[in-house]
C-alpha cells in the first residue's frame, strides 16, 4: 500500500493554487519542473520540505501530462 504525507499533500496544494492564481503566464510549465528538480536536490525525500516539494513536482508533471493528451486530442492548429 503506497500511502503519501501531509506534506506531499501540501505541495500538490500550492501547485493548484498556482495554476487557479497565475496560470502558466509569468513562467513556463518546463521551467517551473526544472526548478523543483533543482530545489529538490537539497532536500531528502524523507524531509517535510523535500516531500512538499515533489508533491509539487509531481502536480506540474501531471498538468503537463494533461497539456500534451489536450494537444494530441485537438489536432495540430489550422
Amino acid at each position: 500500500m503506497t500511502t503519501v504525507t501531509a506534506e506531499y499533500l501540501m505541495g500538490i496544494k500550492e501547485g493548484r493554487s498556482i495554476l487557479n492564481g497565475n496560470g502558466t503566464a509569468d513562467i513556463s510549465v518546463a521551467d517551473r519542473l526544472d526548478n523543483l528538480r533543482a530545489t529538490i536536490k537539497g532536500f531528502g525525500a524523507d524531509t517535510p520540505v523535500g516531500q512538499m516539494l515533489r508533491g509539487e513536482r509531481d502536480f506540474w508533471l501531471h498538468q503537463q501530462k494533461l497539456a500534451v493528451m489536450a494537444s494530441r486530442a485537438t489536432g495540430p492548429a489550422a
